[in-house]
């Protein structure tokens, strides 16, 4: 967790369960982890929050790069849903972006917000070479404040130092 940060929702109380994680194409190092926190209630759906590692030679990435990346989620799901036709787009069909604020371990950073039938995903640049990615499968008024995992406690399986955490 010190190579990649992963983030939470501000004020959780459940540990979140760790998903995806890529690794270098020299496996020397976490490129990318999901880290899902379930549904709290009706009103707070489950999130899933994505950190990848941006190549040092490419920081910044460009917009529509970040904004790829945001829609990640987005185009597994309409493939999930039985899209064949459906391509890893900057602008998937039927979606809209916006630009809105997203509080991480109390700093606000500028954010790409995607509204989609599929999916709900809000993108940031953070930290220097880092983009964070929230995705929630209904929609959000705006993006949830985010803070920094720091212990592995907080995460179910706990990250292990063999995979590069």
């Amino acid at each position: 967790m010190a190579d990649l940060p992963l983030f939470a929702p501000a004020g959780r109380t459940a540990p979140g369960s760790l998903g995806d994680v890529g690794l270098s194409p020299l496996q020397d190092h976490v490129l990318e982890c999901t880290v899902r926190h379930p549904a709290v209630d009706a009103r707070t759906p489950g999130l899933e929050v994505t950190t990848r590692r941006w190549p040092d030679a490419d920081w910044p990435p460009l917009n529509d790069q970040v904004r790829r990346f945001g829609a990640g989620r987005d185009f597994l799901r309409r493939r999930a849903e039985g899209d064949t036709d459906a391509e890893p787009r900057v602008h998937p069909l039927g979606a809209v972006w916006s630009r809105s604020l997203i509080d991480v371990d109390g700093s606000p950073y500028q954010c790409d917000v995607l509204h989609s039938p599929y999916s709900w995903a809000a993108v940031a640049m953070v930290e220097p070479h880092f983009v964070v990615r929230v995705t929630a499968l209904s929609p959000l008024e705006s993006p949830p404040a985010l803070e920094r995992v720091r212990h592995t406690g907080e995460i179910e399986p706990a990250p292990s130092s063999e995979a590069g955490e």
